[in-house]
């Protein structure tokens, strides 16, 4: 299979997905299965350069939430077969031993022509790397094992473009924000959720900057709104009152 046949098929999948509204079946869930298939035949150092350096993540991600449990099943079955091909591919196996190999790399990863947008990528990246040395838990340690800082960063910046457009926009706020909240010492629960996949890039464009914060900042934040409530209720039930008072 050649790169041209598996973009085609991939775009075949998502169109066919998009055609289907429901949770009922259609010739078009039919087609959308058969192009899954065959996309998990392909060969696996193709499917890990073309997820790597494409924005496919979207796609994938339409796919997990579609509303059609089949289409839905099928697109998590995938997206775990391509997350597995990529974290194995920074390993190779030799005739007596396991050598590491350094795939993707700032310098062998395909590059957008960007000079800004590769420098979102290298920064995100750069925070995104930092939760190797925040963990201290085992579990979560042997989690971050398969987590990659570089295909996430990228993932997460093709997001950002999608949604933001380039970086010198009028959203330039908003990139700022999020590099910022990404890389800030005191907000490592924000990366490391975006690491593991429980923030994807889509849904960190689109979080306020309050809910980006650290786990202290939205607690403060809470509370600040817990206590305009209890003012609010207050003032309420004393106008209440009065209105009794006065009747």
């Amino acid at each position: 299979m050649q790169k041209q046949e598996f973009l085609e098929l991939f775009d075949a999948a998502l169109r066919a997905a998009k055609s289907v509204k429901g949770v009922k079946n259609s010739p078009e869930v039919s087609r959308f299965v058969d192009a899954m298939n065959r996309l998990k035949e392909a060969p696996e150092s193709l499917a890990c350069d073309v997820v790597c350096t494409t924005s496919m993540g979207k796609g994938l991600r339409f796919f997990k939430d579609h509303k059609n449990p089949q289409i839905r099943s099928e697109g998590r079955l995938l997206w775990d077969l391509w997350t597995k091909i990529i974290h194995a591919s920074g390993r190779k196996k030799s005739r007596d031993r396991e050598t590491p190999v350094k795939i993707p790399t700032d310098s062998t990863m395909k590059k957008t022509g960007d000079s800004k947008r590769d420098k979102v990528r290298e920064i995100l990246q750069t925070s995104l790397a930092k939760v190797a040395n925040e963990v201290v838990d085992t579990e979560m340690k042997t989690r971050l094992t398969a987590c990659d800082p570089l295909v996430v960063a990228v993932s997460v910046e093709s997001a950002m473009f999608e949604r933001l457009g380039c970086f010198m926009g009028p959203q330039k706020a908003k990139y700022r924000s999020i590099l910022f909240n990404m890389g800030d010492s005191n907000n490592p629960d924000l990366r490391r959720k975006v690491l593991i996949g429980e923030i994807d890039g889509e849904r960190l464009v689109t979080m306020e900057r309050q809910e980006m914060g650290s786990e202290k900042i939205q607690k403060e934040v809470q509370r600040i709104k817990e206590n305009a409530r209890f003012k609010e209720e207050s003032r309420m039930k004393m106008l209440q009152s009065a209105d009794m008072i006065m009747t």
